[in-house]
């Protein structure tokens, strides 16, 4: 790790404020690279460049600064990180006065530099399994058996069964206050933090996928059906619970389980599929498996001219499809196919009552001349809601 202006400068200005003296800190050139002196920034430093050579401390008085290159007196003691000389840090005033926080400050600065050093390790690791999320995302794996060993380098068992699980945080660009991108990204990171801590298994991998979506290819114990949901649940109700102090609201897809990489990049799609469709039709729930909505995903497969065929063969005339559409009927069908049929319920659902429902499903049925109540019928209605649902 190469000593940065950056690095240097905020050292130094951090130490200057408790020490008091000016505080210059050379690369491994001997380049000074931060001093409190910023005249003296990027000019040699002879004693440095000694100090490095010799891997030992030097004190330059008065009468020995006169005879070298862009020094001054002060203590001059090599930095060391990972057992390696990374650059020196020096201290200004004569050695008498300023030996006693020599040792101090070496140890002080290595410290920050370790600090600085772990947290640009640690951003880089994220990097890579940013990027290796996104080439499973995009299928950049035409040699898979390399792809893995990739993922095990990074920490992952490509083996394990994984799922598709698309998440989509609802308003996270509304609100005035998050507007700005810096307090935007924030929360994004936020964000991801708590689903990370959600979905807490290492195996997961977890990132970015746009503005205000994230993936988590999450693993699963068990690949059938039942216990995907089970387990996957189980993240998504940590996540509720996280985001629920900050009235965060979010919408989840899940996908099948299938072997594989291509499987598991088609697991992800589908869970992308399930989550558009959830918004679409106004899912009553916020977490979406794919297998709950494959009839709309085979409806939204059917070419659109044979969805409007079947529209003119169902409805009388086409100004019917309009009245249809008002929020009021879609509402009413949309709250009796949810509630099993059953009037009652779905009078409570939209918070009305039973007679108002019952008189919308009639003023259908002399619209249409189809019965909702009658099996065939339902169906033909139940299909013509998701197809305007999903125009």
């Amino acid at each position: 790790m190469e000593i940065t202006h950056q690095y240097a400068q905020t050292i130094v200005d951090r130490t200057m404020k408790i020490l008091g003296y000016n505080i210059n800190i050379m690369d491994s050139r001997g380049i000074i690279v931060g001093s409190g002196d910023k005249k003296r920034l990027n000019t040699f430093h002879q004693g440095a460049a000694e100090v490095i050579r010799t891997r030992r401390p030097i004190e330059i008085t008065s009468d020995m600064a006169r005879n070298l290159e862009g020094v001054k007196p002060g203590v001059n003691l090599p930095i060391y990180l990972n057992e390696k000389i990374v650059g020196v840090v020096g201290i200004t005033g004569e050695p008498a006065q300023v030996r006693p926080f020599g040792e101090l400050l070496k140890v002080s600065v290595e410290t920050m530099l370790q600090e600085a050093f772990l947290a640009e390790q640690f951003r880089a690791h994220q990097n890579a399994k940013e990027l290796y999320l996104y080439d499973l995302v995009m299928g950049n794996f035409e040699d898979e058996e390399l792809f893995e060993i990739r993922g095990t380098a990074l920490g992952f068992d490509m083996k394990l069964p994984r799922v598709g699980v698309a998440i989509k945080v609802e308003d996270l660009n509304v609100n005035d206050h998050y507007e700005a991108e810096l307090i935007l990204q924030k929360k994004r990171e936020y964000l991801l933090t708590c689903i990370k801590t959600a979905f807490d298994n290492p195996q997961n991998i977890i990132g970015y996928s746009g503005s205000s979506s994230f993936t988590v290819f999450c693993v699963v114990g068990k690949t059938d059906t039942r216990e995907i949901k089970r387990q996957v649940s189980a993240g998504i109700e940590k996540l509720e619970s996280l985001l629920q102090r900050d009235q965060i609201r979010f919408r989840a897809g899940i996908g099948k389980f299938h072997q594989g990489l291509k499987g598991l990049r088609k697991s992800y799609f589908e869970a992308i599929k399930a989550l558009l469709i959830g918004e679409r039709t106004r899912y009553s729930s916020n977490v979406i498996y794919v297998t709950d909505v494959s009839l709309e995903i085979l409806i939204s497969s059917i070419p659109k001219e044979a969805l409007e065929n079947y529209i003119c063969n169902v409805l009388p005339d086409s100004h019917v499809l309009e009245i249809l559409k008002k929020p009021k009927f879609l509402q009413t069908l949309r709250a009796f196919f949810e509630s099993d049929l059953n009037i009652s319920m779905a009078a409570r659902r939209l918070k009305i009552s039973r007679n108002t429902v019952t008189n919308r499903l009639e003023t259908i049925k002399k619209l249409t001349g189809l019965d909702v109540r009658e099996l065939s019928d339902a169906i033909k209605l139940k299909l013509l809601l998701l197809i305007i649902e999903l125009e």
